[in-house]
């Protein structure tokens, strides 16, 4: 039996045509945007769609939606390839420039952020600029001459002038594309646009990961168009029971009263030229931590002797304590977080660097209440600054001035150290300081002491772990790490040494944020009190000029969101009127951390609920407690 023959009319040959055109073209425009998000190298262009074809061929689906789209609009599939083509080159022409000055991929931030556009104007390559304009010439040559040939080709004209207009236009089915197309376009990037704002997130069909905190990293693991929209995405807050605007008022006159009363009988720093510094020193921690009746030491022994001399000599003389992480070997944005600002992720639970701070506008913090007292406000942090967006939060947090490794006139490394180290984070910290008279705030994010910790960093170190139950690599590791700590314990001891010989008074807060990932034995123990100890890192405030307040003491255990507060009430300083609730606050439940409750949640008084309210009001609400 012989299959009846289908004959096409020359309408039917057309459509055919255009499916075909579209397929062939998202293909075709995935890899080109591919190309140009790896900075015109066609070889990771084709790496990417060997090594990751699940994301290649579903991000080709959507832009094949976003193709059908674009012809509903225009009516012509080759237009709409030829405006998808050059929507790419104009995109992507940003994301180079961006990414050659930044080292960091573009962002839909970074269209939001219009008063920066000056600042990056000098990246520009004008060569660069005039061959992308001469390429959308030359795109629009091509999509006209193509949409020429086709529409002589199929003879599209033939029949169109006898009917009515919307037939003529073709207006029900463009219609019914642009609906379709947009409708599978949200269904199709449903995942990526909502997702759950983790640090890492499993895509097994896709066989990929999201990933929140590099997006350098999720650009190359999911593609330039799901990299994108990963970060259209805005983590909504649920609002605490008993949030408006008539309860915010009523809490914010509250604080605003006490801090005028109380702020009057304080230090106003800026009268008395205090400079601060702020120093989160990446996975700074004490080996020889003792809490709750444990000791690490009991299950790391080590010979070699003493690992911080100087942390010891700055307890012995200074108010100090102890930190208790909220993280684990990882989370140094969401301590940063809390430490800078006073508010806390316990509620929130997600990164909010990444997912809350860049759409939330200014916000409260340290530096925006040292800057309203004409303080310069600089951060500096010797790595990538664009990780985990720090260039947006801490422009929102106050920061004037943010120096990262491509700044900074200091640039060495321990050995075969991947990360620039704290010597030369404290020598340009100094070279800031000692840069004006106005008074500063200066805040260092350090990289030295983080991970990995790999056996040829160092030629020989001076610490052995003498517990032979632990695995000879992972005892190798430690033994890296304690040499870091060691040797990122003599770069502390010349900073402080430094500031000892300044002439200008200076208050320094610092503090680790976690401990390296490597302690299983503590981390993984039975005993909540034993794996306390892996969170517990070493925190002190320091002054170089005479204070009464400022003299040996034990400062108590808390979480980042009490540092900033601590400084303040040891220096007896005026300070924010979101810190006088933090008084409550830390003194009520001082360890504001998941793992300390054991995942049970902490009782709920007045105090905690009015802290909530203000944490969901600056994040995610209307932000009364600011007018």
């Amino acid at each position: 039996m012989k299959l009846p023959k289908i004959r096409l009319d020359s309408r039917g040959n057309y459509i055919l045509f255009a499916v075909g055109f579209l397929v062939v073209a998202a293909a075709v425009l995935t890899w080109f945007l591919q190309y140009r998000y790896f900075i015109n190298d066609a070889g990771r262009a084709w790496q990417f769609l060997w090594e990751r074809p699940a994301v290649f061929w579903y991000t080709a689906l959507i832009m094949l939606m976003g193709l059908v789209f674009l012809t509903g609009l225009t009516r012509r599939p080759v237009v709409a390839a030829g405006v998808m083509w050059g929507l790419i080159i104009v995109i992507t022409y940003i994301h180079i420039n961006k990414f050659n000055a930044r080292g960091f991929p573009l962002l839909p931030e970074d269209f939001a952020l219009a008063s920066e556009a000056a600042s990056l104007a000098k990246f520009v390559d004008v060569g660069a600029l005039v061959r992308m304009l001469l390429a959308l010439v030359l795109v629009g040559f091509l999509t006209f001459v193509l949409n020429r040939w086709v529409r002589m080709r199929f003879e599209l004209w033939r029949g169109r002038q006898s009917q009515r207009w919307w037939k003529r236009w073709a207006v029900p089915s463009r219609v019914l594309m642009v609906i379709l197309s947009g409708m599978l376009f949200m269904n199709l990037t449903d995942f990526v646009r909502n997702h759950s704002g983790q640090r890492y997130e499993d895509i097994g069909w896709l066989n990929s990961q999201l990933v929140a905190w590099n997006q350098v990293r999720n650009y190359d693991y999911n593609g330039f168009i799901l990299g994108f929209l990963y970060n259209l995405h805005k983590f909504e807050l649920a609002a605490p029971d008993g949030y408006d605007e008539a309860r915010m008022s009523e809490i914010a006159a509250k604080y605003q009263k006490e801090a005028l009363k109380k702020n009057a009988e304080r230090v106003a720093v800026d009268e008395e030229d205090v400079n601060i510094i702020i120093i989160l020193n990446e996975s700074f921690y004490d080996p020889m931590v003792e809490y709750g009746g444990v000791r690490f030491e009991d299950y790391y022994p080590h010979t070699g002797g003493e690992i911080l001399p100087n942390l010891r000599a700055v307890q012995k003389e200074y108010p100090s304590g102890y930190m208790y992480a909220t993280d684990y070997g990882g989370g140094t944005a969401n301590i940063e977080f809390e430490a800078l600002t006073g508010l806390t992720n316990y509620w929130a639970n997600t990164v909010p660097y990444t997912d809350l701070i860049p759409r939330a506008g200014d916000i409260s913090s340290v530096a925006s209440f040292l800057r309203n007292r004409d303080y310069r406000t600089t951060a500096i942090h010797p790595f990538n600054g664009a990780m985990y967006k720090r260039n947006i939060a801490l422009h929102n947090f106050g920061y004037e001035q943010f120096i990262t490794e491509l700044e900074m006139d200091y640039l060495d490394r321990e050995g075969n150290a991947e990360y620039i180290n704290d010597r030369s984070a404290y020598r340009q910290t100094l070279d800031v300081l000692n840069s004006t008279d106005d008074n500063q705030l200066i805040t260092l994010i350090t990289m030295q002491n983080h991970l990995p910790y790999n056996f040829d960093i160092y030629d020989e170190t001076q610490f052995s772990v003498t517990n032979t139950n632990i695995e000879e690599g992972r005892r190798s590791e430690i033994e890296i790490y304690y040499q870091m700590l060691h040797n990122s314990d003599k770069y502390l001891g010349e900073f402080l040494a430094e500031l000892e010989a300044s002439e200008k008074n200076v208050a320094v807060l610092f503090f680790g944020d976690h401990s390296a990932g490597l302690f299983d034995l503590t981390n993984s123990h039975e005993d909540k009190e034993v794996r306390d100890l892996s969170r517990l890192t070493p925190y002190f405030v320091y002054t170089n000029f005479d204070s009464a307040n400022v003299k040996r003491a034990e400062l108590p255990v808390t979480t980042p969101n009490c540092l900033s507060n601590t400084m303040f009430n040891v220096l007896d300083a005026q300070k924010p009127d979101l810190f006088y609730l933090l008084d409550k606050v830390c003194a009520e439940t001082p360890i504001l951390a998941n793992a300390w409750f054991d995942n049970d949640a902490p009782f709920r008084n007045t105090t905690l609920s009015e802290y909530e309210l203000i944490t969901y009001d600056l994040l995610g609400g209307s932000k009364y407690w600011m007018r």
